[in-house]
């Protein structure tokens, strides 16, 4: 079998060639609000469904500065994709923390299983012998009309203990889908409401949100590879700002272009210091947002391997810096589509789409400036961080 760590390179140029052809499919993907089957098929083909899947199941496995240098190559193509991509790729990442028969159900009959999922707890659930009886209505379920599995959150007790908010698998044949996902960005991602009715949970296949969040200890496991060994919040959702960074990145490089061949009045666009200046921010802005989450994820990866552990500090840290470069993502598109002028709001012109898409990703709760930047002032101040997102 192929090593874990061999395979990176060649799934980051396999994002890159799929680029023009998912930029050719992006209104098709707008207007379908999912992935188009031969969107789907290409990533399968590529094996770019498979990112953060063990590689005892067929899967990369890669570390998770790989996997956001991938999921950022897809965004400059197309943001749904990439988003779809990225999610599938934090649920294996998360179903690899769960007990491994588990794993088994999931990967064993079909090592190309995807997961979606409905993470806030929601529904009713009933303890059944052998496990829970699940129903409910689960929103944002990204990628759910190609999933095989969804991660449902439900507040469940744990060892005769207080309730707890909680993730149960459930297979695709206990799922239906509410086409609700009507848009103003991001309308490729098929964010639709999944619907359970009484669906059998066992207890293998549950897994509290404490144990994905507060990494390997929480979870008892310090023999996993160290993908498995992450604290989930505080590292995971660099996938989402991945998005952002890589419409972003797109943007900036169409503008640029498109700026070289413009006249006004029959002067160069790019001869007006204003131009000049307003490509060097957003530029700036982009790199930051790039050094801000390379630096996160990679140090991150580093102290798994070593077998270290995050302190608050640093969660809190990453947590913010995931808003933050989300934030700076915005505020470059911001600055370039007004450089595109009249032409951006055409139909036909990207950069329109790449403006809806951005504003659209930066609303994911993960990415909420208010919530990330509360929270890390809290712990710098030796507060309680008050929220379960860290």
């Amino acid at each position: 079998m192929q090593s874990v760590e061999s395979n990176g390179s060649d799934l980051l140029e396999h994002a890159k060639a799929l680029r023009d052809n998912l930029e050719l499919r992006g209104a098709t993907t707008e207007k379908l609000r999912r992935l188009p089957d031969d969107t789907v098929s290409d990533l399968k083909a590529a094996g770019l469904h498979r990112l953060g899947q063990p590689v005892r199941y067929g899967g990369a496995e890669l570390p998770l500065d790989e996997i956001i240098d991938i999921i950022t190559a897809l965004a400059r193509g197309c943001a749904a994709t990439a988003w779809v991509c990225g999610v599938w790729s934090d649920h294996a990442i998360l179903t690899g923390m769960f007990d491994p028969v588990a794993q088994d159900d999931v990967w064993g009959a079909n090592e190309n299983a995807t997961i979606s999922a409905g993470f806030l707890p929601s529904g009713t659930n009933e303890r059944v012998e052998g496990g829970w009886q699940l129903s409910g209505t689960w929103g944002y379920s990204s990628g759910c009309d190609h999933a095989d599995w969804f991660l449902l959150g439900s507040v469940l007790p744990h060892d005769d203990g207080p309730l707890t908010p909680s993730l149960c698998l459930v297979p695709r044949s206990d799922v239906s889908i509410d086409d609700n996902w009507h848009v103003m960005g991001m309308a490729g991602t098929g964010s639709k409401n999944v619907i359970v009715d009484g669906a059998f949970v066992p207890d293998h296949r549950i897994l509290s949100h404490a144990a994905a969040k507060d990494g390997w200890e929480a979870r008892g496991c310090p023999d996993v590879a160290p993908l498995y060994r992450l604290p989930h919040v505080s590292t995971v959702p660099f996938h989402f700002c991945a998005t952002s960074l890589g419409i972003a990145e797109a943007m900036l490089e169409d503008i640029t272009t498109g700026l070289a061949e413009r006249k006004s009045f029959g002067t160069a666009m790019t001869e007006f210091q204003t131009m000049q200046m307003h490509i060097a921010e957003a530029s700036a802005e982009i790199d930051c947002a790039r050094l801000l989450i390379k630096r996160d994820v990679t140090e991150a990866m580093e102290a798994m391997r070593d077998g270290g552990s995050m302190a608050l500090e640093i969660k809190a840290r990453n947590r913010r810096d995931q808003a933050y470069a989300a934030r700076l993502c915005r505020q470059a598109i911001e600055r370039l589509f007004d450089i595109a002028g009249s032409h951006g709001i055409f139909e036909e012109n990207a950069a329109q789409r790449r403006y809806r898409d951005v504003r659209a990703a930066g609303n994911h709760i993960v990415l909420s400036w208010d919530l990330a930047g509360t929270t890390y002032g809290r712990v710098i101040f030796g507060l309680d961080p008050a929220t379960p997102f860290i």
